[in-house]
């Protein structure tokens, strides 16, 4: 059978379509070492937490939080009004979504314990760290940023830099358990960004050529790792911030500089509590569905 130029042009159209939606929905993953995603059916989970962005500057010229002090032109965002109460809130919530979903999915959930599955030669060196600890997300090394991150339960917690623990006693234990690790920001700083039409923004890019572009956001590489050894785990990440546009708050300018050679300035995001609460459970149930969607593929 013989087909028409305007058929011929809808299957290519549905079939380029169909291509282009696999390669969009590919890069919104980051997945790594697949063959530590295997035989997932119990979910052994070491760690659930949210870091949350109280900070974050940027230089014009770098992105480096070595060289931020001394850039000649930086804008940096505080958000205030986060509560232990609210960040706590949102954990627990997300924590519960992220349950819901895996036991929708067929998974079953297990608490895993490293301290109680190392070797005793190990054991003392395992640490937690208390809850509503300060800097040490997994975000550290890429930014001049400042967190508070906040675990499932209000519970002490591994911190990321310590998390390799628990590989030791996977590999010693021959288990697969994961830890979660999330970080939201109340928005994006972007170098040398186009200029926008908004003249509050306008005037603070003008000035130091770092636009910020409000929205609450989980940022990229948040995620899941599951863990065979300490330094041999899968990974299922977001490739790209997953956002709510608009600021969750009044924002205010708090400080600037205009030197000679330097032009800096300071932005204040004060956050409305219930529009905060709303945009990031928003985002983080969007990205509990993603992650867990993925591991699904791994049962």
């Amino acid at each position: 059978m013989k087909l028409s130029k305007p058929v011929i042009s809808f299957v290519l159209y549905i079939l380029a379509l169909f291509a282009f939606t696999r390669v969009a929905n590919a890069q919104e993953l980051f997945v790594d070492k697949k063959k530590h995603l295997k035989n997932l059916q119990e979910v052994k989970l070491a760690n659930f937490t949210v870091s949350f962005t109280t900070s974050e500057g940027k230089s014009a010229s770098t992105i480096s939080r070595n060289n931020f002090m001394g850039a000649k032109s930086a804008l940096r965002v505080i958000t205030s009004g986060l509560t232990n109460e609210l960040m706590q809130r949102i954990t627990d919530e997300a924590y519960a979504d992220f349950v819901e979903k895996l036991e929708a999915h067929g998974f079953t959930i297990t608490e895993y314990r490293p301290e109680e599955k190392l070797i005793k030669s190990m054991a003392p060196y395992f640490k937690r760290t208390e809850n509503y600890a300060e800097d040490v997300d997994y975000y550290q090394p890429f930014s001049h940023i400042s967190t508070i991150t906040v675990s499932a339960g209000n519970k002490p917690f591994v911190k990321y830099g310590n998390q390799y623990m628990v590989g030791h006693a996977a590999k010693q234990n021959k288990e697969n358990p994961i830890t979660v690790n999330y970080l939201i920001n109340s928005g994006y700083l972007q170098a040398n960004a186009k200029k926008r039409e908004d003249k509050f923004f306008g005037k603070i890019y003008n000035k130091t050529k770092v636009a910020f572009l409000p929205g609450v956001q989980v940022f990229w590489r948040s995620g899941i790792n599951v863990w065979s050894t300490k330094s041999a785990f899968g990974e299922i990440k977001i490739n790209t911030n997953v956002y709510r546009e608009g600021p969750a708050g009044e924002l205010v300018t708090k400080d600037q500089s205009n030197l000679i050679r330097r032009s800096n300035a300071t932005l204040e995001l004060i956050i409305d509590p219930d529009k905060y609460y709303n945009d990031a459970m928003s985002v983080l149930k969007e990205v509990n569905t993603k992650l867990i969607n993925e591991m699904a593929k791994y049962k």
